[in-house]
């Protein structure tokens, strides 16, 4: 597999923010993530009981996921064959996802997931089919 020496695993990144009597206020400026900027943003919500979101990898498309309400388990595979497990919970931390790592989002009731990505939508990214990212660590 080509790169795969430049492979980074996930990694929780904590959000700058503070507290006070009027709310949290948490933000985004991590350019050493994504030193072009945000490129896309996504919220997902109102996800049904034993329904799962992501169910993909990007071949070039990093994020940082976030919960804004509620909990989100996330479970990641990479082409490398690793296997991730994190919580998310607090909308002062967010997941850094990189490249090649299959993701599965598992929502708690009335939870929030909010997306940030390094790169504009492009359907020709997407690895849509687990059989076939499976062989992608075979290469």
């Amino acid at each position: 597999m080509e790169n795969s020496k430049n492979l980074q695993s996930p990694f929780l990144v904590p959000l700058p923010g503070e507290s006070r009597a009027s709310g949290d206020l948490h933000f985004w400026e991590n350019s050493d993530l994504f030193p072009e900027g945000i490129q896309r943003c996504f919220w997902i919500s109102n996800v049904a009981a034993d329904e799962t979101r992501g169910n993909h990898a990007h071949w070039k498309e990093s994020q940082v996921l976030v919960a804004l309400t509620g909990k989100l388990l996330i479970e990641i595979d990479s082409a490398l064959g690793d296997k991730f497990s994190f919580s998310l919970s607090s909308p002062g931390e967010g997941l850094f996802i990189p490249p090649l790592h299959w993701t599965i989002v598992r929502f708690y009731p009335k939870s929030v997931l909010l997306g940030m990505s390094d790169k504009q939508f492009s359907e020709e990214d997407y690895i849509r089919d687990k059989d076939y990212f499976e062989t992608i660590r075979k290469r």
